[in-house]
């Protein structure tokens, strides 16, 4: 279980919300969004092992209480699923978004990327209700396993977001680790010493991004 997979609840699931969202209209919307059969999304845990499951929800922008944090035990949850695929969304997009993201993606898959998207888009695409107006941000998750992919998977970024009318925003994950903001990413790569904002399933940490690419060359030689 990795930050921004989707949780699946049993109906009979017992939560906790969390502060400062306790009100009786927030404790409705949640219902009628689990009695949807929609999922929450998976945030960053707490560090210890037996720990409740930390998960957030976004409502529509018109919502009194739009974000929404629950906890729960374990057990309440029926199923775990990545992130949705950004292709899957695509075509709910303006053209002017549409055709950026479809290039970004053919880039991606190309060099066996695979991009994900969470935020507004997603929480659209579960709900089927309107969360973006023209200029909302974009928000992917590229999941890199290998060094020969970063390059790419930067470039392919870079030129969507010329072409975008919006913020591309998000993250570019590394091979069982931690997450880097990719524009950050982009701006580190020519002094590999500087330290970078790096976030995994419990923590967040400053890392050196030669640290990071030292995990993807142990990847290497399944390329």
């Amino acid at each position: 279980m990795r930050r921004h997979d989707l949780a699946y609840l049993y109906s009979n699931a017992e939560y906790q919300l969390l502060s400062p969202v306790q009100s009786p209209t927030a404790q409705a919307a949640l219902q009628r969004w689990l009695h949807a059969r929609h999922p929450l999304v998976v945030a960053r845990q707490p560090a210890a092992a037996d720990a409740q499951i930390l998960l957030g929800l976004t409502l529509p922008p018109e919502a009194v209480h739009r974000r929404i944090s629950v906890s729960i035990c374990p057990d309440a949850i029926r199923a775990i699923t990545p992130p949705l695929a950004l292709a899957d969304g695509v075509n709910t997009c303006t053209a002017a978004i549409a055709a950026p993201l479809k290039h970004l993606l053919q880039k991606c898959e190309s060099h066996d990327i695979t991009v994900s998207v969470y935020g507004s888009l997603a929480w659209e695409m579960l709900s089927g209700t309107t969360y973006r107006h023209d200029r909302s941000d974009i928000d992917v998750v590229c999941d890199i396993a290998h060094v020969a992919q970063l390059d790419p998977c930067i470039k392919a970024l870079q030129q969507a977001q010329q072409a975008l009318p919006c913020s591309l925003d998000g993250e570019i994950r590394f091979a069982s680790g931690p997450a880097v903001n990719w524009k950050e990413l982009s701006r580190t790569l020519l002094q590999p010493a500087l330290r970078v904002v790096a976030k995994d399933n419990a923590s967040v940490a400053l890392l050196c991004l030669t640290d990071l690419l030292s995990r993807l060359k142990e990847h290497d030689h399944v390329c």
